[in-house]
């Protein structure tokens, strides 16, 4: 099966904000992408990132992504760029965590309803 990591890189960038560092970390069956990105919400930490956001996408949609056709594939791309703004218009990234230490995290899963059908 064909590596789809860097297409799906390029799709989560385009969604999540303009300072976000993406990690794709390599192994497993899913794709798994960490992000995180500036907030600009605190004078006093003007370089506080938001919450790490790890996005799971299964390796079921993934099998069935990989046996669709280019334009079956595109569609799921743009559904994929759809959820990830919906998850975002969702989400509150601020936290209370001090300087130094790890902030909290959030799971986003998507499954092969939501991206291929």
């Amino acid at each position: 099966m064909k590596d789809y990591r860097s297409r799906f890189r390029q799709i989560l960038e385009q969604g999540l904000p303009d300072s976000s560092r993406i990690l794709m970390p390599d192994g497993g069956p899913d794709v798994v992408a960490l992000a995180t990105w500036r907030l600009q919400t605190d004078s006093t930490r003007p370089n506080k990132r938001s919450k790490l956001v790890r996005i799971v996408i299964s390796q079921e949609a993934i099998e069935d992504y990989s046996r669709g056709s280019d334009g079956v594939r595109l569609a799921s791309d743009e559904r994929l760029l759809s959820w990830l703004r919906k998850k975002l218009a969702d989400f509150d990234p601020d936290h209370e965590t001090p300087l130094g230490v790890e902030p909290p995290s959030v799971t986003w899963t998507l499954g092969t309803i939501e991206f291929n059908i």
